[in-house]
């Protein structure tokens, strides 16, 4: 599933490479109510299923992880080489303000991605109204949905600035 970059007959293909990030309280994994965060036993598991997954479907995972928010911006501003992004901004969902800007300065299209129904809470993500998409309540499982989609959309060619 790699996307197509000319259509001659000397066709390249580019491998995506999207940035996995993951914010405040997800070194938490594995010790958080099952019920709600399902059976991943750790942050290093997540990383790797998401990593697998996008291996399978022809993309890069870039991995990073931070309690700090300042430190996701710096990362989001300097990934100049990254095609997309998945983030679940953890405990920064309702305060995360300078990602979200970093994120629609980037001009890379993002999802967002939570292991619980975060709605049931009755607030909303700073988020949801910048990111390409939202998925939540699925636990591990809408990493790799939102992974799934977020591919078919770059192959189409509707997301890329390229």
């Amino acid at each position: 599933m790699n996307a197509t970059i000319s259509d001659s007959p000397n066709t390249e293909t580019k491998r995506w490479k999207i940035a996995l990030l993951n914010g405040l309280n997800m070194t938490s994994l594995g010790q958080r109510d099952k019920n709600v965060y399902g059976t991943i036993g750790s942050l290093q598991e997540l990383e790797d299923l998401v990593s697998d997954t996008g291996a399978k479907l022809g993309v890069d995972i870039v991995a990073f992880h931070s309690n700090h928010e300042g430190d996701l911006v710096d990362f989001i501003e300097a990934a100049t080489d990254i095609d997309a992004f998945m983030i679940n901004p953890g405990g920064l969902w309702r305060f995360g303000e300078p990602t979200n800007i970093a994120f629609e300065q980037a001009g890379k299209p993002f999802v967002e991605v939570h292991f619980a129904n975060i709605y049931a809470t009755g607030d909303k993500s700073v988020y949801t109204d910048s990111a390409l998409a939202t998925t939540m309540g699925f636990r591990h499982y809408g990493y790799l949905g939102s992974l799934v989609a977020l591919v078919a959309e770059l192959n189409q060619g509707l997301l890329c600035s390229h």
